[in-house]
């Protein structure tokens, strides 16, 4: 089994680090920033398991980051933080955290946090059921949806590499148009439709969008022809 891809964002380094030395030694594969802005220059080339998130960040809070990061992915987000009121924990849980952990954390809760999103992630079935034959998308709560035909194309060039970047170039020519204009939006539009026909307050279509590359489906993903 690969090792667990966790971020770390956080500001105070002398916080970050010894943190990070502890679930390194645990066979966790942590990558740690200091900022919103950093966090998404590395999410813009990797894909994490779990994110780690502190709220009193430079710049976006981490109660903003959360809520954005949840609109395109289903990551796992654990909130570190010193803000540990039940209003503040709350606000974490609202905005898309999975687990809220004041500060100073003890180790031991945060391994046995860590452990249980691990656990109920690798027990969950396959959410997401594609068939290319019936031109119909099954979502998490067992509904089939019907699809037209540029939501069957876009989907089918995206679930065939779930959790890997599939570039606007290869979308457009999966759409018919590989000519396609450079100040052209068609395929953003068709991306903000499908976003906002499968999200619901139990579930969100998991498209996630990298800047400048393309778009990922990131979830398990059945296709059935």
């Amino acid at each position: 089994m690969d090792a667990l891809k966790l971020l770390f964002v956080d500001d105070e380094e002398d916080f970050r680090a010894p943190i990070s030395d502890i679930l390194r030694s645990q066979e966790i594969n942590v990558s740690e920033v200091g900022s919103g802005k950093e966090m998404d220059a590395w999410l813009a080339g990797n894909t994490p398991d779990l994110i780690l998130l502190d709220v009193n960040l430079p710049g976006e809070s981490g109660f903003d980051i959360a809520q954005r990061l949840k609109q395109n992915s289903n990551v796992s987000i654990i909130m570190l933080t010193a803000y540990g009121s039940v209003e503040n924990r709350i606000e974490g849980l609202t905005r898309g955290a999975d687990y809220y952990l004041p500060k100073p954390v003890d180790i031991r809760e945060l391994l046995a946090v860590i452990n249980n999103l691990t656990a109920r992630s690798a027990a969950e079935p396959t959410a997401w059921t594609l068939n290319t034959t019936a031109w119909s998308l099954t979502t998490p709560d067992g509904v089939r949806h019907d699809l037209n035909k540029s939501e069957l194309l876009i989907l089918s060039e995206l679930a065939r590499t779930p959790g890997e970047p599939v570039s606007k170039s290869d979308l457009y020519t999966a759409i018919g148009m590989p000519d396609y204009s450079p100040d052209s939006r068609t395929l953003e539009v068709q991306i903000s439709r499908l976003r906002k026909r499968f999200t619901t307050e139990d579930y969100s279509i998991p498209l996630k969008t990298l800047h400048s590359i393309g778009y990922l489906f990131n979830d398990d993903v059945q296709i059935v022809d």
